[in-house]
């Protein structure tokens, strides 16, 4: 069993669209001004108040949004193509996250649908995973101070 042609251009086409709604969506909102209750990675924002203030300089600037949603897509698709790399097994992941046996993409049946587990919800509560093992870079992305159990 394979992934068939046509879902496999609809997922890609789909990437594709999601990359660029997500980051028009950022930049719009950035240059609104607006507060940012929209971003949920890391689960807990993480923006300190001196952060807000900075970002609220980026309002009202057509060039800087344009190259900010340039930025976003650019992150987004090569954080896709870095993933799409791993399952197509042309990398791995990092051998501290344990044994990679790798995996593939195939047409659901209604067998296997029967058996799946759901990626979507695990995401944002392996961040947490993540912190208690990456390595200290005198940066975060929460604003957690206290230790990652």
């Amino acid at each position: 069993m394979k992934l068939s042609e046509y879902n496999i251009k609809t997922f890609l086409l789909s990437a594709n669209q999601k990359i660029e709604e997500n980051a028009e969506f950022i930049s719009d909102r950035l240059n609104k001004g607006s507060d940012m209750d929209f971003v949920t990675y890391p689960p807990n924002c993480g923006f300190t108040q001196e952060e807000y203030n900075s970002l609220e300089k980026l309002k009202n600037d057509p060039n800087l949004k344009s190259a900010l949603r340039k930025i976003l897509a650019d992150n987004s698709a090569g954080v896709l193509f870095d993933l799409f790399n791993i399952i197509d097994g042309t990398s791995e992941p990092d051998e501290r996250f344990g044994k990679w046996t790798e995996i593939c993409f195939v047409d659901k049946t209604d067998e296997l649908a029967e058996n799946l587990d759901f990626l979507h919800d695990e995401l944002y509560d392996k961040y947490w995973d993540w912190r208690k093992i990456r390595p200290e870079k005198g940066w975060k992305l929460d604003n957690y101070d206290g230790v990652v159990k």
